[in-house]
């Protein structure tokens, strides 16, 4: 096995033109060791053109190589995507979030990772340049191809960045999840939430759990039932039990039983929704 350190996007591009299908980009490498290791390794962890934060025209770009403790530390992330920034503070360890980047989250397509079910709350749009500089866009959640498997072949291309449309007034989001072990375990259950709300009435709502099917999953029947209701109480009991029913799950002796998640599934579904309601409306938090 090979190893080689780009210094710039053009590097790695180049790179990757020369040592293709061999090679394989890495960034953080945070789970690099639990996988196969490739006969080349390009390193792009280092490129500072990946490592950026800004808004432009009402949408927030996130470079793929910011960590979890930049993302989840930044106050423009934690103002207009909320749901980003609790989502990367509770990523493994403070070691793991010091050098795992957003990028390496989606890639590795872990169907409950912590920020990517944040970023297919919030409609991200992640950005990609091929071998030969050509860019295509594709939202976030159609980036896994099954289990842990990515829909994105890194040996030819590379993830620029994510594109998030930055919550205006009246809108809110936020990110729970459930764990054995708060500091390094994988969740039993994730979710997140972007809602919008107008006079009172949720208008617009994207509601993500996570492990329900391969990928960070939209829970649409649930979404199409809170549409037009009050944002109250009987609105939160009905969240929690239509997400419950929607939500197919598998058991895990490791984790919790399928009846078990489901059941958590409704209970964060639930709690999420109150919480990012409640910034939407500009109420005050709990606790």
């Amino acid at each position: 096995m090979s190893y080689l350190k780009a210094e710039s996007i053009g590097q790695a591009l180049t790179l990757l033109k020369e040592s293709a299908p061999e090679s394989r980009l890495i960034a953080g490498g945070t789970d690099l060791f639990l996988q196969e290791f490739p006969e080349r390794l390009i390193d792009i962890g280092s490129i500072e053109e990946l490592k950026w934060i800004e808004e432009k025209e009402g949408f927030l770009e996130v470079g793929a190589g910011v960590t979890h403790t930049i993302a989840g530390g930044s106050d423009l992330i934690s103002d207009k995507a909320t749901a980003l920034a609790e989502a990367c503070l509770q990523v493994g360890s403070p070691q793991v979030r010091n050098i795992g980047t957003l990028g390496g989250n989606v890639m590795n397509a872990a169907p409950a990772a912590d920020a990517a079910v944040a970023l297919v709350a919030l409609g991200a749009v992640a950005v990609l340049m091929d071998k030969d500089k050509n860019i295509r866009r594709v939202n976030v959640d159609q980036l896994y191809a099954g289990y842990n498997c990515s829909a994105v072949d890194c040996s030819s291309e590379l993830l620029l960045k994510f594109m998030i449309e930055s919550c205006k007034s009246g809108e809110g989001s936020a990110f729970v999840r459930f764990a054995a072990r708060r500091a390094l375990a994988l969740p039993m259950v994730n979710a997140a939430v972007r809602v919008k709300i107008k006079n009172g009435i949720i208008s617009e709502i994207y509601l993500v759990a996570a492990p329900v099917k391969p990928a960070p999953t939209r829970l649409l029947k649930t979404e199409e039932l809170l549409l037009g209701k009050s944002a109250c109480e009987e609105t939160w009991l009905k969240a929690e039990k239509s997400a419950a029913g929607e939500a197919e799950v598998r058991g895990s002796l490791l984790r919790c039983s399928a009846d078990y998640r489901k059941h958590l599934v409704g209970i964060l579904v639930s709690r999420a929704i109150q919480v990012a309601a409640l910034r939407a409306i500009g109420g005050k938090e709990e606790g």
